[in-house]
């Protein structure tokens, strides 16, 4: 076991470290996150059950769905023609039972011989036998054929003919006032049906008799007829919640079947009575059907028959008996359903076991190499995915330790370089604030002698001035003298002025070495001018004590030139007075350019790898021959002395003006060295700083380097 330190390998114990605060291994344009919400092994369980539940409970809730649907449908037709059968049947009861009312309503024996009272006979028993034979033993006849027949009587006016299980008296007077009686007059020849009258559970059939000869109502015929009859028809087998009734016109339960609880208000009896309505015309018998909650809140289907005496068989079959198989299959899905998840819980949990088993034991092996543990190695062996994973997780581990001691040499290197790269920066910065203070002595300098340049420049223009106003003086000696030989060599000078493209400090150091030395040069060769300025006017001076000497000689004719050579005298003297100011300046500036060069040839030192070089100017001037064999000639040589002093005193000012403008670009170029000095002293402090926080980071890499545990090779 080994351990990175500062490049080197050394023996070091074990240590623990979180990978992702290594500073090599983070990268911050890594994919977002994703949070894990649940366990592999949960969600391979969650799987298997999904897999298989799913399948069983779509197949299961289709097939019920349209199990339920179609079962309805066929189950509604089926029940529908039951509910019709039905109430063809109780049409056939009620049919037969109304043409027992016909038979005797039809009878005119019958109805003559209730006609009668006991007045319409001669002796009581005349009537007594009348009436037994042609209503008590036709009546007996009727009731012992239809056992549906309770009874027969017939009831007039303080009269009941016929067996009444009741008090006649009482029965008379009530029977006359009762909404019954008011209910068979308004149908006229049409029975009415009624039930659960005088306290029984009958059936009551009613039919006014008529007299045959005159059609006035005899009385009324009332049949007694047992309930059961109706009731045996009633009993059903659709289920314990099923439900049948016999209703009236009004929505009112006639009866129902045995043991069968009360099934209280018909809640669709508006639906069935619309139903009715809308399909009168269809028959005496109208039969019909519709989902709703009838008599409790439960979805049912309602099923109704409608009779010609307006009577309503009423069937209602809750949807769940209907269902009842269905619900059962569901109920098995269910169940299959929890032996399925079972199954699949079991199954889940043991391919979940073998897959997470591996996968965790991974997760181990990553957890140590997170600590910082390289040297792990995982077991699993194999040509499938755990053997791959396993081999994967082996050569990462091995690479990984390879990359740390390649990146261990590297670290160390890097912080060799750092230091290195750090001492070059220091010296660099130093050089360079060191060639700022020389270049600003420069600089300083060269604003003196741009200012030195510039007095000499205006005491050149004055004496240039000067000269003019002599010249003035000669020019009617010029006039007539115009064949005079005037020469001079016209001086040319040529200036070379450079440049100054800056690309490094070494150029600008050696433009301005060069600048300097021309400033030299050209500050004796106008000292040269100077002195045969000077020479001139002491010649110049001689020519004018001759010409006076002369023009005493000649008298007065001579006066003119005597006040000429006066004049020239004077001037003579003040170019001397000229001549000697200017050679105090230029000596002045010669001093200060040969301090120059002193400072920039002492800058050449400091400046390790820069040569200033100040190319000298050729400047080539004509000396003015004077030949002058007569005074004329001495004259017109002075005059020519005066013409070649104004060109030389131009050029003397020419040359002290480009003294001042290389001045004034020397101190320009200062400027930019001083600039560029101080970019360079900036980006040498930077590199310096930037030198110091990769020392920081290697040492913090160096640090977390030494927590990782790994192998030599």
């Amino acid at each position: 076991m080994i351990k990175l330190n500062k490049g080197k390998l050394s023996k070091a114990p074990k240590s623990k470290i979180s990978m992702s605060k290594l500073p090599f291994l983070s990268k911050k344009n890594t994919d977002s996150k994703i949070k894990e919400r649940i366990s592999m092994k949960a969600k391979l369980i969650l799987s298997h059950i999904l897999i298989a539940v799913i399948p069983v409970l779509i197949t299961a809730l289709i097939i019920s769905s349209q199990a339920s649907s179609s079962l309805i449908e066929k189950v509604n037709t089926s029940n529908l023609a039951y509910t019709q059968k039905v109430t063809e049947i109780l049409e056939d009861y009620i049919t037969n039972l109304e043409n027992t009312a016909k038979i005797i309503t039809g009878d005119l024996n019958l109805i003559k011989s209730v006609s009668r009272d006991i007045s319409s006979y001669e002796t009581e028993f005349d009537m007594k036998f009348d009436r037994e034979t042609n209503f008590d033993n036709k009546i007996k006849a009727l009731v012992t054929s239809n056992e549906s027949i309770r009874n027969i009587f017939f009831v007039k006016k303080n009269e009941v003919i016929g067996f009444i299980p009741f008090e006649r008296t009482a029965f008379i007077e009530n029977f006359f006032e009762s909404p019954e009686l008011t209910a068979v007059n308004q149908a006229g020849d049409k029975p009415v049906w009624f039930y659960k009258l005088y306290d029984t559970e009958d059936i009551y059939l009613m039919k006014n008799l008529k007299n045959a000869i005159s059609g006035g109502i005899v009385g009324t015929l009332i049949i007694q007829i047992k309930s059961q009859g109706f009731i045996e028809n009633l009993n059903i087998d659709f289920g314990e919640n099923a439900v049948s009734a016999l209703l009236d016109n009004t929505g009112k339960v006639i009866l129902t079947p045995q043991n069968q609880a009360d099934i209280g208000s018909i809640n669709d009896f508006d639906k069935i009575d619309g139903y009715i309505k809308d399909n009168a015309s269809n028959g005496s018998v109208i039969v019909g059907s519709f989902l709703g909650n009838g008599s409790s809140n439960e979805e049912s289907s309602i099923l109704f028959g409608k009779c010609s005496n307006g009577w309503i068989f009423y069937l209602q079959i809750p949807v769940s008996e209907v269902l009842s198989d269905i619900i059962h299959i569901q109920r098995l899905t269910v169940i299959l359903s929890v032996i399925v998840v079972i199954t699949a819980v079991v199954i889940g949990i043991w391919t979940a076991l073998s897959i997470s088993g591996p996968i965790d034991y991974i997760r181990k092996k990553l957890k140590q190499v997170e600590q910082g543990d390289l040297t792990i190695k995982s077991k699993y062996e194999g040509d499938y995915e755990l053997g791959q994973l396993s081999r994967s997780f082996n050569q990462m581990t091995q690479n990984m330790n390879n990359l740390l001691l390649e990146f261990g040499s590297v670290v160390a290197k890097v912080a060799e370089n750092s230091k290195e790269l750090n001492n070059i920066a220091s010296k660099s910065a130093s050089a360079s604030k060191d060639v700022m203070e020389a270049v600003e002595s420069v600089t300083s300098g060269a604003a003196e002698q741009a200012k030195d340049a510039e007095q000499t420049t205006v005491i050149i223009r004055e004496l240039v001035s000067q000269f003019n106003d002599t010249e003035k003086h000669f020019s009617y000696v010029l006039q007539s003298s115009q064949k005079t030989k005037e020469s001079s060599n016209t001086a040319k000078s040529t200036l070379e002025i450079l440049n100054l493209t800056t690309k490094d400090t070494i150029n600008l150091s050696r433009d301005i070495q060069r600048d300097i030395k021309k400033l030299v040069d050209m500050t004796h060769e106008i000292s040269s001018i100077i002195g045969i300025i000077s020479t001139i006017s002491e010649q110049t001076n001689l020519l004018a004590l001759n010409a006076a000497i002369e023009a005493a000689r000649a008298g007065e004719s001579g006066k003119g030139f005597g006040v000429i050579a006066e004049e020239v005298r004077k001037l003579a003297i003040q170019s001397s007075d000229a001549v000697k100011n200017i050679s105090t300046i230029i000596n002045r500036i010669s001093t200060e350019a040969s301090k120059t060069e002193d400072i920039i040839m002492n800058g050449a030192s400091i400046f390790s790898r820069q040569e200033e070089a100040v190319r000298n100017t050729d400047s080539i001037f004509n000396e003015i021959d004077n030949n002058m064999d007569t005074i004329l000639k001495e004259i017109n040589l002075a005059y020519k002395v005066l013409e070649g002093l104004d060109k030389l005193q131009a050029k003397a000012s020419d040359a002290v003006t480009s003294i001042a403008s290389i001045a004034e670009e020397s101190a320009a170029a200062m400027e930019e060295v001083l600039a560029g000095g101080e970019e360079q002293i900036n980006t040498a402090n930077h590199l310096v700083d930037m030198s110091n926080g990769l020392s920081n980071i290697i040492d913090v890499m160096e640090k977390q380097m030494n927590q990782f545990i790994i192998t030599k090779e």
